[in-house]
C-alpha cells in the first residue's frame, strides 16, 4: 500500500502534537512535497551531510529529525553553506525533511521520559515544567447515543482525570428542534461535558460530528485552565537507590555513553534519589527543577551562572550533553512512528 508524506506527518502529529510547540520554533515540513511517495523513513538528532549519506544505504526518502533544518524564514540559500546546502541536496534529490522538536520535547512520552528511561529512573514520573492548554467539548446527543459518544471522544483523546481514564459529565435534559415547515419536534438528550487537549480539540470536534445521529449536532468547544497530563518539559523520578553527586556524574556517563559533569555541587556529601531530567538545552529552567523538590537536576548546555544558580538553590546540576540527552528519544520515536505507518523506519547511526 501507498505512503504518503502527508500521512506520515499525521502520524507525527499524532506522537508529538505541533501545539505544543514554542512560538519560536519551526516543526512540520521543511522540505518535499506534501503528496510525494514516501518509501522509507530515517530517523536523526540533527540535520548534517552524514545523515543525508545515509539515505543511499537505507532507501529512505523521508529524512525525520529533531532538530529544524530551517529555523527561520530565509533569504537566500547558498549551496555552499549550511543549511543551504542540504536543503538544495534535499530538493535533487527528491527528499523530504520533516522536523519535530518542541513539540517532541513536550509531548507526553517525549525526549525527557526516554532519557529518564535510559537513566533508570523510577516511580511516577511527574512533569517538571507544564506545557500546553486545555479545551471543554460539549455536545448534545440522544440518550441512547451518549455510550457511543463516549467511546467516541475518548479514542480522540479525552483527558485522563483522577483515576478515571476518560472524564465526561452528562446532564439530561430536552432539545426541541423546528424543521423547515416551521413544525417542532422534543427529544431526552443528554448534555456531554469532555475536558479535550487543545491538540486534540478538532480532531474530537471532527469524530463526534461523524458519529452523531443528527445532521447538525451542536457541539461546543471552549478554553479551560490547566495543561494536558503528561505534557511538558522534563521529568521528575527517583534513583532505585540512593548516590551521591560523583556516582550520579558516573552513572549519567556509562548510561548514556558520553561524557558528564557536575556544574553544581552544593554539598558532596549528600546522597541523591530524586531527579529531574530535561533533555536539551535544559539551562533556562533551573529554578523549576528546583522547586519539583528534585535533589539533582541532569541536562545539557549548562553554563557558568547556570550552575551557580543552581547551587544557590541547593540543587546538584550534571551537565550531560545537548546531543547525549537527546538521543535516546529516537528509538523509542520510530518505534512509535512504525506501529503508525505501513513503510520501514530506522534510526540514524549519527551520534549527534
Amino acid at each position: 500500500m501507498t505512503t504518503y508524506t502527508c500521512e506520515v506527518a499525521e502520524a507525527v502529529e499524532r506522537i508529538a502534537p505541533s501545539a505544543l510547540a514554542e512560538d519560536w520554533d519551526n516543526p512540520g515540513l521543511q522540505v518535499g512535497d506534501p503528496h510525494g511517495v514516501v518509501d522509507g523513513i530515517l530517523v536523526a538528532l540533527t540535520p548534517l551531510p552524514e545523515v543525508f549519506d545515509e539515505v543511499e544505504e537505507t532507501g529512505a526518502n523521508f529524512l525525520l529529525f529533531h532538530h529544524p533544518l530551517i529555523f527561520q524564514n530565509l533569504k537566500s540559500v547558498n549551496k555552499t553553506s549550511y543549511p543551504g546546502d542540504l536543503i538544495s541536496r534535499a530538493v535533487r534529490y527528491n527528499l523530504t525533511v520533516y522536523a519535530a522538536h518542541t513539540n517532541y520535547d513536550a509531548a507526553p512520552e517525549g525526549v525527557s521520559v526516554a532519557l529518564a528511561d535510559s537513566l533508570g529512573l523510577e516511580g511516577l514520573l511527574r512533569v517538571v515544567v507544564p506545557r500546553g492548554s486545555l479545551r471543554k467539548l460539549v455536545v448534545f446527543v440522544p440518550e441512547e447515543n451518549a455510550n457511543a459518544m463516549v467511546d467516541v471522544l475518548a479514542k480522540t483523546g479525552a483527558d485522563i482525570i483522577g483515576r478515571h481514564t476518560y472524564h465526561a459529565f452528562p446532564a439530561q435534559g430536552t432539545g426541541s428542534y423546528a424543521d423547515q415547515t416551521g413544525q417542532s419536534e422534543q427529544a431526552l438528550e443528554l448534555r456531554l461535558e469532555a475536558v479535550i487537549p487543545d491538540h486534540a480539540a478538532l480532531r474530537a470536534v471532527t469524530a463526534a460530528r461523524a458519529a452523531h445521529p443528527y445532521e447538525e449536532p451542536i457541539i461546543d468547544v471552549y478554553p479551560v485552565d490547566g495543561h494536558p497530563k503528561g505534557c511538558g518539559y522534563g521529568r521528575l523520578g527517583r534513583l532505585p537507590e540512593p548516590l551521591t553527586p560523583e556516582e550520579l556524574c558516573d552513572h549519567v556517563w556509562k548510561s548514556l555513553g558520553f561524557p558528564a559533569r557536575l556544574v553544581a555541587n552544593p554539598d558532596a556529601q549528600c546522597s541523591l534519589r530524586s531527579v529531574a531530567v530535561l533533555g536539551g538545552s535544559g539551562g533556562s529552567f533551573v529554578r523549576e527543577a528546583a522547586f519539583s523538590d528534585a535533589d539533582a537536576y541532569i541536562t545539557g548546555d549548562l553554563n557558568y551562572h547556570e550552575g551557580l544558580l543552581a547551587e544557590s538553590l541547593g540543587l546538584v546540576a550534571i551537565d550531560a550533553g545537548h546531543a547525549a540527552t537527546e538521543l535516546p528519544s529516537l528509538e523509542p520515536l520510530a518505534q512509535r512512528l512504525a506501529e503508525l505507518v505501513d513503510v520501514p523506519v530506522s534510526v540514524s547511526r549519527v551520534r549527534r
